[in-house]
């Protein structure tokens, strides 16, 4: 049985960059450096209870998925996505419309 430590680190990571986050903005979202990031990720220390319902809500998946007691219930490209959509500047929705509309059009085409 793989270490907690090291599936904690494996999933935080996956999620992280999954969600395009770089080590320093998570850091930043739930108040530690990046360089502990960076060791949790390495699989090198383990989080407290405190830090692991941190992480939880910052990458948006639960603390069992992240701990490797919940395989089933990993982010979907849904959530992925919702997820950049709600770090978004606002001044980029009208873009972001466009380009949806255009890759529909693209779809309808190709069918």
């Amino acid at each position: 049985m793989k270490d907690i430590n090291v599936t904690l680190g494996e999933r935080v990571k996956l999620v992280r960059n999954a969600n395009k986050l770089t080590r320093e903005k998570l850091a930043e979202t739930i108040e530690v450096s990046p360089r502990f990031i960076a060791e949790v990720e390495a699989g090198k220390v383990g989080v407290s209870l405190q830090t692991l319902n941190n992480l939880s809500a910052a990458l948006s998946v639960s603390t069992d998925y992240l701990l490797g007691l919940d395989n089933e219930n990993k982010p979907t490209h849904s959530q992925i996505l919702q997820n950049r959509l709600e770090s978004l500047d606002e001044k980029f929705y009208p873009l972001l419309s466009a380009l949806l509309t255009e890759l529909k059009n693209i779809d309808s085409a190709e069918k």
